[in-house]
């Protein structure tokens, strides 16, 4: 197909001008106006079929970096894209999903299947670790990082899966030794803390409460346990 014989007018799907406020459009258009470009260093901005104030003031010295992450998208079936929302399916066929912010400045809520069945068997699941059902990744553009670097970097790491599910298999439900209140804690923070195992048990115990004696002689449920901010030594004076 030669230059003369392409015209990319031709080519855009009109059934999509009711989302042209939304990245599915940019991500149309761009598709649409660099593929006839024989190599996979796309160059061609549609500007002239941008209207939205979000879309026009994309910076110029951004817009290398749309097509880039653009490029990745649309090369890849496991992406799929409506309106604002994005769907990708890693290597392991775990399903995420999130959602463009309108001004495509950040994203939101990023959505991951629940329960300890959906994890990967890839991931070498122990009786240890779990899912938290209800937990989303928070993975927010970094501050100071181009939109469209880090969403490229978000894309590749879904795709991979790996790093997703080591951070969501990182968070655990801890009991307050002292009070019993429970609460997510990531295992990193969890081990910061401090907490032993028991001689005579395998429940983990914080060490703060090896000091409170009378403590250490009420019945336990299953670990793990860690001393709360409330409870700790730190506590304000008037809890």
């Amino acid at each position: 197909m030669s230059d003369e014989a392409y015209n990319p007018v031709e080519h855009i799907n009109w059934e999509l001008v009711d989302k042209d406020h939304t990245f599915e459009w940019l991500v149309h258009l761009c598709e649409v106006f660099n593929r006839n470009e024989e190599t996979d260093d796309w160059a061609i901005w549609p500007e002239d079929f941008l209207w939205h104030p979000h879309q026009i003031s994309i910076p110029e010295e951004h817009r290398q970096m749309w097509l880039n992450v653009i490029f990745l998208i649309f090369n890849k079936h496991e992406i799929t894209i409506s309106g604002n929302k994005i769907s990708v399916i890693g290597k392991f066929g775990s399903e995420f999903k999130f959602e463009m912010m309108p001004d495509l400045s950040d994203w939101v809520g990023i959505e991951h299947p629940q329960g300890a069945n959906c994890i990967p068997e890839e991931m070498g699941l122990d009786d240890g670790d779990y899912i938290p059902d209800g937990f989303e990744l928070c993975w927010d553009c970094p501050e100071g990082i181009p939109t469209p670097v880090g969403l490229y970097s978000l894309i590749i790491a879904l795709l991979d899966e790996t790093k997703a599910w080591e951070y969501l298999l990182s968070w655990r439900f801890v009991e307050c030794w002292i009070c019993r209140d429970n609460r997510p804690m990531q295992r990193q923070e969890f081990e910061r803390v401090g907490w032993m195992y028991s001689d005579e048990e395998s429940s983990a115990i914080p060490a703060y409460s090896r000091i409170l004696g009378s403590l250490d002689k009420r019945p336990r449920s299953p670990g793990p346990y860690y001393c709360c901010w409330w409870c700790g030594p730190n506590a304000p004076d008037h809890h």
